[in-house]
Protein backbone atom coordinates (compact mmCIF):
# COMPACT_ATOMS: atom_id res chain seq x y z
CA UNK A 1 0.00 0.00 0.00
CA UNK A 2 1.26 3.47 -0.88
CA UNK A 3 0.84 5.51 2.30
CA UNK A 4 1.27 8.72 0.30
CA UNK A 5 -1.82 8.16 -1.85
CA UNK A 6 -3.89 11.34 -1.87
CA UNK A 7 -7.37 12.26 -3.03
CA UNK A 8 -7.61 15.93 -3.93
CA UNK A 9 -10.92 17.48 -5.04
CA UNK A 10 -12.09 14.01 -6.01
CA UNK A 11 -8.99 13.18 -8.06
CA UNK A 12 -6.70 10.33 -6.97
CA UNK A 13 -2.98 11.09 -6.89
CA UNK A 14 -0.07 8.84 -6.02
CA UNK A 15 1.28 11.46 -3.59
CA UNK A 16 0.56 15.09 -2.59
CA UNK A 17 3.52 16.66 -4.43
CA UNK A 18 2.56 18.70 -7.51
CA UNK A 19 4.73 20.43 -10.06
CA UNK A 20 3.53 24.04 -9.91
CA UNK A 21 2.73 25.99 -13.04
CA UNK A 22 6.09 27.55 -13.86
CA UNK A 23 9.28 27.35 -15.90
CA UNK A 24 9.80 23.68 -15.09
CA UNK A 25 6.60 22.83 -16.97
CA UNK A 26 7.09 25.24 -19.87
CA UNK A 27 6.54 22.40 -22.35
CA UNK A 28 5.24 18.84 -22.43
CA UNK A 29 8.65 17.30 -21.96
CA UNK A 30 9.27 19.24 -18.75
CA UNK A 31 5.96 18.04 -17.33
CA UNK A 32 6.78 14.47 -18.33
CA UNK A 33 10.17 14.63 -16.62
CA UNK A 34 8.49 15.71 -13.39
CA UNK A 35 6.09 12.76 -13.70
CA UNK A 36 8.97 10.35 -14.26
CA UNK A 37 10.53 11.70 -11.07
CA UNK A 38 7.40 10.74 -9.11
CA UNK A 39 5.44 14.01 -8.92
CA UNK A 40 1.86 13.25 -7.90
CA UNK A 41 0.51 15.63 -10.53
CA UNK A 42 1.90 18.21 -12.96
CA UNK A 43 0.67 21.66 -13.90
CA UNK A 44 1.95 23.10 -17.19
CA UNK A 45 2.66 26.80 -17.44
CA UNK A 46 -0.59 28.73 -17.59
CA UNK A 47 -2.30 28.17 -20.93
CA UNK A 48 -4.09 30.56 -23.29
CA UNK A 49 -2.97 34.00 -22.10
CA UNK A 50 -4.02 37.12 -24.00
CA UNK A 51 -1.49 37.58 -26.83
CA UNK A 52 0.35 40.52 -25.31
CA UNK A 53 1.19 38.46 -22.21
CA UNK A 54 2.58 35.48 -24.13
CA UNK A 55 6.07 36.88 -24.79
CA UNK A 56 8.77 36.54 -22.16
CA UNK A 57 11.32 39.31 -21.68
CA UNK A 58 14.61 37.67 -22.67
CA UNK A 59 16.88 39.87 -20.58
CA UNK A 60 18.08 37.54 -17.83
CA UNK A 61 14.66 37.60 -16.20
CA UNK A 62 15.56 35.76 -12.98
CA UNK A 63 17.64 37.11 -10.10
CA UNK A 64 18.64 35.30 -6.93
CA UNK A 65 18.09 36.96 -3.57
CA UNK A 66 20.85 35.99 -1.16
CA UNK A 67 21.71 36.51 2.48
CA UNK A 68 25.47 36.19 2.44
CA UNK A 69 26.05 33.12 0.30
CA UNK A 70 22.70 31.52 1.10
CA UNK A 71 19.91 31.62 -1.48
CA UNK A 72 16.76 32.75 0.30
CA UNK A 73 14.61 33.51 -2.71
CA UNK A 74 14.38 34.54 -6.33
CA UNK A 75 12.65 37.30 -8.26
CA UNK A 76 11.47 36.62 -11.80
CA UNK A 77 9.74 38.63 -14.50
CA UNK A 78 8.43 35.50 -16.19
CA UNK A 79 4.96 35.53 -17.76
CA UNK A 80 2.69 32.76 -19.03
CA UNK A 81 3.37 30.02 -21.56
CA UNK A 82 5.19 31.16 -24.68
CA UNK A 83 3.46 28.53 -26.79
CA UNK A 84 0.03 29.02 -28.26
CA UNK A 85 -2.91 26.96 -27.12
CA UNK A 86 -2.85 25.08 -30.43
CA UNK A 87 0.71 23.89 -29.69
CA UNK A 88 -0.43 22.47 -26.37
CA UNK A 89 -3.53 20.90 -27.86
CA UNK A 90 -1.72 19.23 -30.77
CA UNK A 91 1.68 18.26 -29.35
CA UNK A 92 2.66 19.35 -25.86
CA UNK A 93 -0.24 17.86 -23.91
CA UNK A 94 0.47 14.54 -25.60
CA UNK A 95 4.07 14.69 -24.34
CA UNK A 96 2.99 15.72 -20.87
CA UNK A 97 0.44 12.90 -20.75
CA UNK A 98 2.93 10.13 -21.57
CA UNK A 99 2.86 7.47 -18.89
CA UNK A 100 -0.64 8.44 -17.81
CA UNK A 101 0.40 11.50 -15.82
CA UNK A 102 -2.13 13.42 -13.77
CA UNK A 103 -2.34 16.84 -15.42
CA UNK A 104 -3.91 19.90 -13.83
CA UNK A 105 -4.46 22.51 -16.52
CA UNK A 106 -3.58 26.01 -15.37
CA UNK A 107 -5.56 28.47 -17.45
CA UNK A 108 -5.13 32.24 -17.57
CA UNK A 109 -8.23 34.13 -16.47
CA UNK A 110 -9.22 36.52 -19.25
CA UNK A 111 -11.04 39.78 -18.44
CA UNK A 112 -14.11 38.19 -20.01
CA UNK A 113 -14.83 34.97 -18.06
CA UNK A 114 -16.58 33.53 -21.11
CA UNK A 115 -13.22 33.45 -22.90
CA UNK A 116 -11.62 31.68 -19.96
CA UNK A 117 -14.41 29.11 -19.98
CA UNK A 118 -14.19 28.59 -23.74
CA UNK A 119 -10.48 27.82 -23.52
CA UNK A 120 -11.11 25.42 -20.65
CA UNK A 121 -13.78 23.58 -22.62
CA UNK A 122 -11.38 23.14 -25.54
CA UNK A 123 -8.70 21.76 -23.23
CA UNK A 124 -11.13 19.39 -21.52
CA UNK A 125 -12.08 17.93 -24.90
CA UNK A 126 -8.57 16.49 -25.24
CA UNK A 127 -9.33 14.01 -22.46
CA UNK A 128 -5.82 14.50 -21.07
CA UNK A 129 -6.39 16.72 -18.04
CA UNK A 130 -7.82 15.86 -14.64
CA UNK A 131 -8.86 19.30 -13.38
CA UNK A 132 -8.49 23.03 -13.94
CA UNK A 133 -6.67 25.71 -11.97
CA UNK A 134 -7.68 29.29 -12.89
CA UNK A 135 -4.74 31.67 -12.66
CA UNK A 136 -5.73 35.04 -11.15
CA UNK A 137 -2.42 35.45 -9.37
CA UNK A 138 0.44 36.26 -11.75
CA UNK A 139 2.18 39.23 -10.05
CA UNK A 140 3.60 40.90 -13.16
CA UNK A 141 0.80 42.39 -15.35
CA UNK A 142 -0.60 45.58 -13.84
CA UNK A 143 -2.28 47.41 -16.73
CA UNK A 144 -5.93 48.17 -17.38
CA UNK A 145 -6.67 44.62 -18.54
CA UNK A 146 -6.38 43.55 -14.87
CA UNK A 147 -5.06 40.12 -15.87
CA UNK A 148 -3.28 38.37 -12.99
CA UNK A 149 -3.06 39.42 -9.36
CA UNK A 150 -5.42 42.38 -9.75
CA UNK A 151 -8.20 39.92 -10.57
CA UNK A 152 -7.18 37.84 -7.59
CA UNK A 153 -7.80 40.77 -5.24
CA UNK A 154 -11.45 41.15 -6.26
CA UNK A 155 -13.98 38.66 -4.81
CA UNK A 156 -16.54 39.37 -7.54
CA UNK A 157 -14.02 38.64 -10.29
CA UNK A 158 -12.99 35.39 -8.61
CA UNK A 159 -16.64 34.40 -8.35
CA UNK A 160 -17.35 35.13 -12.01
CA UNK A 161 -14.29 33.22 -13.25
CA UNK A 162 -15.10 30.10 -11.24
CA UNK A 163 -18.78 30.32 -12.08
CA UNK A 164 -18.01 30.51 -15.81
CA UNK A 165 -15.78 27.44 -15.75
CA UNK A 166 -18.16 25.42 -13.61
CA UNK A 167 -20.82 26.02 -16.21
CA UNK A 168 -18.55 25.04 -19.09
CA UNK A 169 -16.62 21.94 -17.98
CA UNK A 170 -17.32 18.75 -16.06
CA UNK A 171 -13.90 18.38 -14.40
CA UNK A 172 -13.05 19.82 -10.96
CA UNK A 173 -12.28 23.54 -11.00
CA UNK A 174 -10.03 25.47 -8.64
CA UNK A 175 -8.58 28.94 -8.56
CA UNK A 176 -5.01 30.04 -7.80
CA UNK A 177 -5.19 33.02 -5.45
CA UNK A 178 -2.58 35.71 -5.05
CA UNK A 179 -0.53 36.21 -1.87
CA UNK A 180 -0.13 39.86 -2.92
CA UNK A 181 -3.13 40.78 -0.79
CA UNK A 182 -3.73 41.82 2.78
CA UNK A 183 -6.62 39.38 3.27
CA UNK A 184 -7.31 36.32 1.11
CA UNK A 185 -10.41 34.99 2.86
CA UNK A 186 -13.02 37.06 0.91
CA UNK A 187 -11.66 35.77 -2.40
CA UNK A 188 -11.66 32.20 -1.07
CA UNK A 189 -15.25 32.56 0.12
CA UNK A 190 -16.34 33.98 -3.22
CA UNK A 191 -14.68 31.11 -5.10
CA UNK A 192 -16.37 28.54 -2.89
CA UNK A 193 -19.74 30.25 -3.36
CA UNK A 194 -19.26 29.91 -7.12
CA UNK A 195 -18.71 26.18 -6.71
CA UNK A 196 -14.90 25.93 -6.68
CA UNK A 197 -13.69 22.42 -5.92
CA UNK A 198 -10.33 23.55 -4.53
CA UNK A 199 -8.07 26.55 -3.95
CA UNK A 200 -4.39 26.99 -4.69
CA UNK A 201 -2.62 29.30 -2.24
CA UNK A 202 -0.71 31.07 -3.64
CA UNK A 203 1.87 32.29 -6.15
CA UNK A 204 5.01 34.40 -6.14
CA UNK A 205 4.67 37.81 -4.47
CA UNK A 206 4.81 41.06 -6.44
CA UNK A 207 8.26 42.44 -5.72
CA UNK A 208 11.40 44.26 -6.85
CA UNK A 209 14.74 42.54 -7.38
CA UNK A 210 16.98 45.33 -6.00
CA UNK A 211 19.54 47.83 -7.21
CA UNK A 212 23.10 47.54 -8.49
CA UNK A 213 24.67 50.21 -6.30
CA UNK A 214 27.66 50.59 -8.67
CA UNK A 215 25.56 51.57 -11.68
CA UNK A 216 22.33 52.63 -9.99
CA UNK A 217 20.43 50.35 -12.34
CA UNK A 218 17.69 47.95 -11.22
CA UNK A 219 18.74 44.30 -11.08
CA UNK A 220 15.62 43.54 -13.10
CA UNK A 221 14.00 46.26 -15.22
CA UNK A 222 10.41 45.56 -14.11
CA UNK A 223 8.47 44.43 -11.05
CA UNK A 224 8.42 40.68 -10.68
CA UNK A 225 7.40 37.75 -8.54
CA UNK A 226 9.32 36.74 -5.40
CA UNK A 227 9.48 33.00 -4.69
CA UNK A 228 11.55 30.53 -2.68
CA UNK A 229 12.10 29.70 1.00
CA UNK A 230 11.66 33.27 2.26
CA UNK A 231 7.99 33.47 1.27
CA UNK A 232 6.92 30.37 3.19
CA UNK A 233 5.79 32.27 6.32
CA UNK A 234 3.60 34.53 4.19
CA UNK A 235 2.01 31.64 2.33
CA UNK A 236 1.51 29.70 5.56
CA UNK A 237 -0.38 32.63 7.02
CA UNK A 238 -2.74 32.68 4.02
CA UNK A 239 -3.20 28.89 4.00
CA UNK A 240 -4.04 28.72 7.70
CA UNK A 241 -6.38 31.73 7.63
CA UNK A 242 -8.33 30.34 4.68
CA UNK A 243 -8.35 26.79 6.11
CA UNK A 244 -9.92 28.09 9.32
CA UNK A 245 -12.52 30.18 7.49
CA UNK A 246 -13.50 28.14 4.43
CA UNK A 247 -14.01 24.38 4.26
CA UNK A 248 -12.53 23.59 0.87
CA UNK A 249 -9.50 21.53 -0.28
CA UNK A 250 -6.31 23.60 -0.47
CA UNK A 251 -3.15 23.13 -2.49
CA UNK A 252 -0.32 25.10 -0.86
CA UNK A 253 2.30 26.74 -3.07
CA UNK A 254 5.10 28.84 -1.62
CA UNK A 255 8.58 28.05 -0.32
CA UNK A 256 8.34 24.24 -0.29
CA UNK A 257 11.95 23.06 -0.17
CA UNK A 258 12.05 20.08 2.21
CA UNK A 259 9.81 17.25 3.36
CA UNK A 260 9.41 19.13 6.64
CA UNK A 261 7.86 22.03 4.71
CA UNK A 262 5.33 19.61 3.24
CA UNK A 263 4.38 18.32 6.70
CA UNK A 264 3.96 21.87 8.00
CA UNK A 265 1.58 22.79 5.19
CA UNK A 266 -0.48 19.64 5.68
CA UNK A 267 -0.75 20.38 9.40
CA UNK A 268 -1.95 23.89 8.48
CA UNK A 269 -4.83 22.50 6.44
CA UNK A 270 -3.44 21.91 2.95
CA UNK A 271 -4.22 18.63 1.19
CA UNK A 272 -1.48 18.91 -1.45
CA UNK A 273 1.58 21.08 -1.99
CA UNK A 274 3.09 22.54 -5.14
CA UNK A 275 6.79 22.92 -5.86
CA UNK A 276 8.45 25.36 -8.22
CA UNK A 277 11.59 27.21 -7.11
CA UNK A 278 13.11 24.23 -5.29
CA UNK A 279 12.73 22.16 -8.48
CA UNK A 280 14.30 24.98 -10.52
CA UNK A 281 17.26 25.05 -8.13
CA UNK A 282 17.69 21.29 -7.61
CA UNK A 283 16.15 19.59 -10.64
CA UNK A 284 13.21 17.23 -11.09
CA UNK A 285 14.88 14.57 -8.94
CA UNK A 286 14.11 16.71 -5.89
CA UNK A 287 10.61 15.21 -5.91
CA UNK A 288 12.12 11.83 -5.06
CA UNK A 289 14.25 13.33 -2.28
CA UNK A 290 11.19 14.87 -0.61
CA UNK A 291 9.12 11.71 -1.02
CA UNK A 292 11.85 9.66 0.64
CA UNK A 293 11.82 12.05 3.59
CA UNK A 294 8.03 11.87 3.84
CA UNK A 295 8.08 8.08 3.84
CA UNK A 296 10.68 8.00 6.63
CA UNK A 297 8.64 10.50 8.63
CA UNK A 298 5.44 8.49 8.27
CA UNK A 299 7.20 5.29 9.28
CA UNK A 300 8.76 6.96 12.31
CA UNK A 301 5.44 8.48 13.42
CA UNK A 302 3.43 5.35 12.71
CA UNK A 303 1.18 7.10 10.18
CA UNK A 304 -0.79 5.09 7.66
CA UNK A 305 -2.13 8.14 5.84
CA UNK A 306 -1.28 11.82 5.62
CA UNK A 307 -4.92 12.51 6.46
CA UNK A 308 -3.95 11.79 10.06
CA UNK A 309 -2.03 15.06 10.31
CA UNK A 310 -4.30 17.20 8.13
CA UNK A 311 -5.12 20.46 9.93
CA UNK A 312 -3.48 19.30 13.15
CA UNK A 313 -2.06 22.75 13.95
CA UNK A 314 -5.14 24.89 13.23
CA UNK A 315 -6.80 24.61 16.69
CA UNK A 316 -3.68 26.04 18.29
CA UNK A 317 -3.51 29.23 16.19
CA UNK A 318 -4.98 32.09 18.20
CA UNK A 319 -5.34 35.85 17.99
CA UNK A 320 -2.65 38.23 19.17
CA UNK A 321 -5.19 39.68 21.61
CA UNK A 322 -5.74 36.31 23.27
CA UNK A 323 -2.04 35.46 23.39
CA UNK A 324 -1.23 38.78 25.07
CA UNK A 325 -3.41 37.75 28.02
CA UNK A 326 -1.55 34.50 28.70
CA UNK A 327 0.74 34.17 31.76
CA UNK A 328 4.17 35.75 31.15
CA UNK A 329 7.29 33.72 30.38
CA UNK A 330 10.92 34.64 31.06
CA UNK A 331 14.34 33.41 29.97
CA UNK A 332 16.09 30.60 31.83
CA UNK A 333 19.61 29.33 31.25
CA UNK A 334 21.03 25.81 31.36
CA UNK A 335 24.46 26.29 33.00
CA UNK A 336 25.63 22.98 31.61
CA UNK A 337 25.25 24.31 28.03
CA UNK A 338 25.96 28.04 28.29
CA UNK A 339 29.36 28.88 26.78
CA UNK A 340 29.72 31.99 28.91
CA UNK A 341 29.07 30.17 32.18
CA UNK A 342 31.34 27.27 31.24
CA UNK A 343 34.36 29.13 29.91
CA UNK A 344 33.41 32.74 29.28
CA UNK A 345 33.56 34.64 26.04
CA UNK A 346 30.18 34.37 24.35
CA UNK A 347 27.88 37.32 24.97
CA UNK A 348 25.59 37.04 21.95
CA UNK A 349 22.39 36.96 24.01
CA UNK A 350 23.28 40.17 25.84
CA UNK A 351 23.70 42.08 22.58
CA UNK A 352 20.14 41.30 21.50
CA UNK A 353 18.39 41.91 24.83
CA UNK A 354 16.78 45.36 24.67
CA UNK A 355 15.08 45.04 28.07
CA UNK A 356 18.37 44.91 30.03
CA UNK A 357 17.42 41.49 31.37
CA UNK A 358 20.84 39.96 30.62
CA UNK A 359 24.04 41.17 32.27
CA UNK A 360 27.66 39.98 32.35
CA UNK A 361 29.55 40.62 35.57
CA UNK A 362 31.72 39.03 34.28
CA UNK A 363 29.62 35.90 33.71
CA UNK A 364 26.02 35.77 32.50
CA UNK A 365 23.32 36.82 34.95
CA UNK A 366 19.62 36.84 34.08
CA UNK A 367 17.25 39.47 35.51
CA UNK A 368 13.81 37.83 35.25
CA UNK A 369 12.05 40.87 36.71
CA UNK A 370 13.10 42.82 33.61
CA UNK A 371 12.54 40.08 31.03
CA UNK A 372 9.69 40.73 28.61
CA UNK A 373 9.60 37.16 27.28
CA UNK A 374 10.33 38.16 23.69
CA UNK A 375 12.39 34.97 22.96
CA UNK A 376 15.07 36.69 20.87
CA UNK A 377 17.87 35.54 23.18
CA UNK A 378 16.60 31.97 22.87
CA UNK A 379 16.64 32.23 19.09
CA UNK A 380 20.14 33.75 18.93
CA UNK A 381 21.90 31.38 21.35
CA UNK A 382 24.28 29.18 19.30
CA UNK A 383 24.09 26.17 21.65
CA UNK A 384 20.45 26.16 22.82
CA UNK A 385 21.32 27.07 26.40
CA UNK A 386 18.41 29.48 26.83
CA UNK A 387 14.70 28.73 27.00
CA UNK A 388 11.46 30.42 27.98
CA UNK A 389 9.58 29.25 31.06
CA UNK A 390 6.60 30.58 32.94
CA UNK A 391 7.53 33.24 35.47
CA UNK A 392 5.84 31.38 38.32
CA UNK A 393 5.70 27.70 37.33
Amino acid sequence: MNRLNTTFAGVSMRNPLILASATTGWNGNGCHRAWLNQAGAVIPKSLAPPTKFAHHPRCGRMKMIRHGKSRIGMVNIELYTTMGLEDWLHTELDKAYEGGSCIIASIVAHPNPTETAGNARTIEDTGKVAMFEINVSCPMPADQSRVGFQMGNDPETCYRQVDALKGAVSLPVGIKLTPTTHHMVPMAQAAKSAGADFLTIGNSIRSFAGVDITTGLPRLPAYGGYSGPAIKPITQRHVSEVAKAVQIPISACGGVTTWEDVVEYLMLGAATVQLCTSIMWRGYGHFITILQGLNRYMEREGLTSLDEIHGKTLPFISSIEEVSQRPPMVSRVDPGLCINLIKGGCEMCGKVCFYDAIEFSPRLTLKPERCDGCNLCVEICPVGALSLEHLNP
